[in-house]
């Protein structure tokens, strides 16, 4: 007859059971989990690239974190689990190689991009790039692009206003977001009647057109650098060679990226 006691440590050795099993179970099904931080104006072409990995290694399964380069950056550096890291601009990817939290022996430049100015489809509103195109268009409609200070485009679209000298008149109706992805919106929405965003961006949507395209010399060039992280896995390791393959090439110029040279 099981005394009180026995009953308890009964009970406790099938918990104890119970949790290790969960725990291993747990384990063995994310031991073949590849974890990809990549920037936002790669969702649509990383969503297909990850389907055509997985359809061959369905043993694998690939998880992607979309978001902003600097956001993504910062989440690695405090220990968000990543086997692979895509940044919008280099000086990202600098950020986390300085800390020796990439794997710099495969860092690669992998695509590249132009930077547009877009408006709702049904907008008529027209920009001639030009230093002495009348500005008051700026002062008279809300803009919309990534935080300038982090946010690669962001970044790159204040490059290229100031070039053009626009900046000043641009900035006190300047919305910044927190990705590309996130000002893409609001001018779909109208509640921006113009928006500064990656060509790809723009190609992803009917609701926006693209009505101007700043010239290359006049921001820094939109270069997507990718590497494992130091803690990345030996599967990691091939799907970063299938996004260097010339079978993802062709997905990423069907989308609207360069191929770097």
């Amino acid at each position: 007859m099981l005394t009180t006691k026995n009953r308890l440590q009964k009970a406790l050795l099938a918990f104890f059971i119970s949790v290790t099993c969960q725990f291993f179970s747990i384990g063995i099904a994310h031991a073949d989990e590849i974890r990809v931080s990549a920037a936002a104006s790669l969702t649509d072409v990383m969503q297909e690239l990850n389907e055509q990995w997985e359809q061959e290694h369905p043993q694998q399964k690939i998880k992607t974190s979309f978001a902003g380069s600097s956001t993504l950056a910062k989440q690695i550096e405090h220990g968000a689990p990543a086997d692979i890291f895509i940044s919008a601009d280099k000086d990202w990817a600098d950020y986390l190689e300085q800390r020796k939290l990439l794997d710099s022996t495969s860092r690669m430049d992998l695509l590249q991009n132009d930077l547009v100015i877009i408006t709702p489809v049904n907008n008529d509103i027209a920009i001639v790039m030009d230093k002495n195109f009348d500005t008051s268009v700026f002062v008279k409609n809300r803009l919309c692009t990534g935080d300038t200070a982090s946010v690669p485009v962001g970044k790159y679209a204040k490059q290229a206003l100031q070039y053009y000298g626009w900046w000043d008149a641009v900035t006190r109706n300047l919305v910044e977001t927190e990705d590309v992805r996130t000002a893409l919106a609001f001018v779909e929405r109208g509640e921006c009647k113009l928006g500064i965003v990656y060509r790809t961006d723009a190609l992803m949507t009917g609701k926006v057109k693209i009505i101007a395209t700043f010239s290359k010399e006049s921001h820094s060039a939109i270069v997507y650098p990718g590497s494992l992280t130091a803690r990345s896995s030996p599967e990691a390791e091939q799907f970063w060679l299938f996004l260097q393959s010339p079978k993802a090439a062709a997905v990423f110029e069907r989308y609207g990226f360069t191929l770097f040279q």
